[in-house]
């Protein structure tokens, strides 16, 4: 993120802080969000298959999770392509959640950006040889929330604020419910004191 061109303000770790609620406001701005640099916003960076990764577990949920935290204004941006898609596209017409989650293609620079504006990752597949985004995202202070499976096993450990340990939020069990309880372990996190969040964050990237 210190280099990467496509950035509204590019950051290293000791000043990701404000450079990423720079990112946020230009990302909100973009796709027409709320603009608050302290919403929460889930990133959805791969393919938006069904078969591996997971994304029918999020449209379980996508509306729950959405409403459980609306006073926070809790926002989801998908910049993946495949078939699914348009099963988002559908849930957010039907909820009228334009203002709350974004349902785009794959494009590198809009990518680049939702990495450095996102808080979360989300990566709930249902296997992962290796796998890439939950790799990229602590670069960027970008925190995976991940299915306990493969290169996903290999990379992400349940973060434990206390003992300063781990760089994402896991579950095991693959199912929606295991995923919402992994969204919400990464909510209350967002809900830590801004320098709790700050201190893990330097120390994760």
């Amino acid at each position: 993120p210190r280099e990467d061109p496509f950035l509204a303000e590019p950051f290293k770790p000791k000043d990701h802080a404000k450079a990423k609620r720079e990112n946020k406001r230009r990302l909100q701005q973009l796709l027409g969000l709320i603009e608050d640099d302290n919403a929460p916003i889930f990133f959805w960076p791969s393919r938006l298959d069904r078969i591996q990764k997971g994304c029918q577990l999020l449209a379980e949920i996508i509306y729950r999770m959405v409403s459980r935290y609306w006073e926070r204004d809790l926002q989801l941006v998908f910049v993946a392509n495949g078939d699914f898609k348009k099963h988002f596209h559908e849930i957010v017409g039907l909820h009228n959640l334009e203002a709350r989650v974004s349902v785009c293609g794959f494009d590198e620079e809009l990518s680049r950006v939702a990495f450095a504006a996102a808080d979360f990752i989300l990566m709930p597949s249902l296997f992962e040889p290796c796998g890439l985004p939950q790799m990229i995202g602590p670069l960027y202070g970008t925190l995976p929330v991940v299915h306990d499976t493969g290169g996903l096993h290999d990379t992400v450990t349940h973060l434990d604020v206390a003992s300063d340990n781990g760089n994402g939020f896991v579950f095991k069990h693959y199912d929606s419910a295991g995923l919402a309880w992994a969204m919400d372990q990464a909510m209350e996190f967002h809900a830590q004191p801004p320098e709790v969040r700050a201190r893990q964050i330097r120390r994760i990237m």
